[in-house]
């Protein structure tokens, strides 16, 4: 099926791409449309080389022979796909003008974006987790990357019911039968590393059984390694392309989400943490029915959050939730300094009242006190217009800035980490472009924690403009410091 799946995307993104030369909306000159009709021809056969070995790389997981070999061979593909797409482009540009304009451009990034998004629902791993953190950070990638990559940040393919019952088996050392009266063999939700059923325990009470998928450590191994030397080539062959980042994040993340012993502990924390509110939840865990690789919790029924339709029928306001939200994470940052650094509309869910449920806590982390007095800091000097106040608090925070660093390039930089829309003309591809190289030339490595906590602020914001457009965020974080 999944193999139909990947031979099914390969003709629908050939059918696109073709369509997309053809329908130009102005008629280009011979000269420039034979160009782009060999950029499609080189794109299209790499396209087919990418499905066959993706085909290939999943036969592995059948009789998992070559299987490292075979991701490592459909990335590399990839990459070079990508690579030589725009370095065609930049060459052209350089000897013959006339035959590349903005158009190609568009083109060639809306392709690349194609490739990255089936490539990582087909391989799944670690490349899901490097396309949902991409897509939140525009300084590094075009605005088209973000708008095909977003789609990653909700629900994925689940596994099938014989993976899972075995792993849930091997877990518990009893088949999932003889440990729950019920489950169900249709999960609730699927992510990149592990997927949720809901059961129900021998003494009536529900439960959501989050299994991890039984390869996915050695997977997302080989993926790590391997996006890391492709990464480092591409930063030999084209240094203005700042990737790495991305690499480091993984690095320092995904042994996090990875653990369910930490997961299940960072729950119990921030449970604990938020016992004094009661617009606030977070499951509680069954310990004696949780491992390294599986988190038994209790089952917490809400709508989701992005669901105004449902919220509005259950008589609960999206403005209050929007209210809720903010409050809830300002109260997480900047007074209890733990924070659940995962909250895509997926992961939350609304009771009456209204209630906010937390779930999924694999990158709930503790925040160090200074990050956290840094965090306030920026808080007030946003609120008062101190510019000066920002590049400070910024530096207290880890992040290493030019010293000549503009206040246009310093507010773009605050609109990434915090998730806002840039200045300027929105939504234009080059625009975005500029804005990442602008940032890139005037700050150093951003710190893993601070990532975290811009991720979780572009997240928030996001939907608040749903729940809530005109919702001034500020105000609400503003009095918690």
């Amino acid at each position: 099926m999944k193999r139909r799946w990947v031979l099914d995307q390969a003709v629908r993104h050939a059918i696109e791409e073709t369509w997309a030369v053809f329908t130009n909306g102005t008629t280009p000159n011979p000269a420039l449309f034979l160009a782009r009709l060999t950029d499609l021809a080189r794109s299209n056969a790499f396209l087919w080389t990418e499905a066959g070995l993706s085909v290939q790389e999943h036969a592995t997981r059948v009789v998992p022979v070559g299987q490292s070999l075979s991701r490592s061979l459909v990335m590399a593909t990839v990459a070079a796909d990508i690579f030589v797409g725009y370095t065609t482009l930049g060459e052209r540009a350089k000897w013959l003008p006339s035959l590349v304009k903005p158009r190609d451009w568009e083109l060639q990034h809306q392709r690349s974006a194609n490739r990255i998004l089936e490539t990582a629902i087909s391989l799944g791993g670690a490349l899901i987790k490097a396309c949902q953190f991409a897509s939140t950070r525009p300084d590094l990638l075009p605005a088209v990357y973000i708008r095909t990559l977003a789609p990653l940040q909700d629900r994925m393919p689940p596994r099938s019911w014989s993976e899972i019952e075995k792993a849930i088996t091997r877990e518990l050392g009893q088949r999932p039968t003889d440990v729950f009266a019920e489950i169900e063999r249709e999960p609730v939700a699927a992510a990149s590393i592990a997927q949720v059923h809901r059961a129900r325990l021998h003494d009536g009470r529900e439960v959501a059984v989050k299994v991890q998928y039984p390869d996915i450590e050695n997977l997302v191994a080989t993926d790590l390694a391997v996006l890391e030397q492709i990464v480092k080539a591409i930063s030999r062959l084209a240094p203005s392309i700042q990737l790495q980042p991305i690499v480091d994040y993984l690095n320092e993340t995904l042994p996090l989400e990875l653990d369910f012993t930490h997961e299940a502990e960072s729950m119990t924390s921030l449970r604990t943490a938020l016992a004094h509110r009661a617009d606030a939840l977070v499951p509680a865990v069954m310990p004696d029915l949780s491992t390294e690789h599986l988190i038994v919790m209790e089952y917490i029924h809400g709508i989701k959050i992005t669901d105004r339709e449902a919220l509005e029928q259950a008589g609960i306001s999206p403005h209050e939730v929007a209210w809720l939200l903010n409050d809830l994470y300002a109260d997480q940052m900047l007074h209890l300094g733990i924070l659940h650094a995962d909250p895509h509309p997926g992961n939350l869910l609304v009771q009456p009242g209204p209630r906010l449920v937390l779930l999924d806590h694999g990158l709930t982390v503790s925040l160090a006190p200074s990050l956290v007095d840094s965090l306030r800091q920026l808080v007030q000097a946003l609120t008062s217009g101190d510019f000066g106040g920002v590049s400070g608090a910024l530096a207290e925070a880890g992040l290493r800035l030019d010293g000549e660093v503009d206040i246009t390039t310093l507010l773009n930089l605050v609109g990434v980490l915090l998730g806002k829309d840039q200045p300027g003309e929105s939504g234009e591809d080059v625009d975005a472009v500029d804005v990442g190289m602008q940032i890139g030339k005037s700050i150093g490595t951003i710190p893993t924690d601070l990532l975290l906590v811009g991720r979780t602020l572009g997240l928030l914001d996001g939907i608040t403009k749903q729940l809530d457009p005109g919702m001034d965020t500020l105000e609400i974080v503003a009095h918690y410091t």
